[in-house]
């Protein structure tokens, strides 16, 4: 699987759950006029595994875009010597 396929699914389901998490949560809300705990429990379980997607991605972006930074420099620096 490419690299762009696993962003779009992992970025996907995110945005799904995200989206099942707020529907359940308004629709809980209109009929019982209340959002039960379980449904506050999915809310927060949607939440923290779209921070996981998102913050994880990022990061490791990050991580690994000043590793290829820093092993280019060196290699430049050993050109020069």
């Amino acid at each position: 699987m490419k690299q762009k396929t696993k962003d779009w699914v992992q970025y996907g389901s995110a945005l799904a759950m995200l989206a099942s998490a707020i529907a359940l949560a308004v629709w809980s809300f209109a009929e019982l006029s209340e959002v039960h705990g379980s449904v506050l429990a999915y809310v927060g379980e949607a939440i923290a595994f779209v921070a996981g997607v998102f913050g994880l991605a990022l990061y490791a972006r990050n991580e690994i875009k000043k590793e290829l930074d820093r092993r280019e420099s060196q290699a430049q620096t050993n050109e020069n010597n």
